[in-house]
């Protein structure tokens, strides 16, 4: 009895199959990325960016399924050093499109009709969580599948590398 139940776990176990992600567009960064990381960008169409408090007052976000709307993640990871203890840094820059838009010229506080946030991670004591960002600019055109776009901004609240992306 032990080995039929030992062989039906086993043959689960091989059975099952992680699903793709097939709602992420590959996109191509034409602005450069800092020479000491790697950069990313996901575009995920029909998605919709919720922006979430908790009881501190600390920003999160959650991604759901929503026609008509697109979510832009954009992820700058500094390369660890091996030898140093809690050095990781990340940056995450997301925002969310209506897909209806043709162009959109938005500046400093328009900038909340996309739901634009920056997410600085890192050991930097009182220096991470995500922010909603109000100063900077955003140039972006899409047709079809095709979505063209330049940001540029500021975050008043910490300290960051990135600037400006452009897709």
């Amino acid at each position: 009895m032990k080995k039929v139940i030992m062989l039906v776990l086993v043959g689960l176990l091989f059975s099952c199959k992680a699903q793709k992600n097939t709602s992420a567009t590959p996109a191509i960064i034409s602005s450069e990325c800092p020479i000491d990381g790697k950069c990313n960008i996901e575009i995920l169409k029909n998605k919709q960016l919720i922006l979430l408090y908790d009881d501190l007052g600390g920003m999160y976000y959650d991604i759901k399924n929503n026609e008509g709307t697109t979510v832009i993640h954009f992820q700058y990871n500094k390369t660890e050093q091996a030898n140093l203890q809690d050095n990781h840094y990340r940056e995450d820059i997301i925002f969310e499109i209506v897909n209806s838009n043709q162009s959109l010229s938005l500046t400093d506080l328009e900038l909340t009709q996309t739901k634009l946030i920056f997410g600085r991670h890192c050991f930097c004591k009182g220096q991470t969580g995500y922010f909603k960002i109000e100063k900077g600019s955003l140039i972006l055109s899409q047709k079809k599948d095709v979505i063209h776009f330049d940001l540029s901004f500021l975050n008043e609240k910490t300290p960051h590398i990135i600037r400006s992306i452009s897709i």
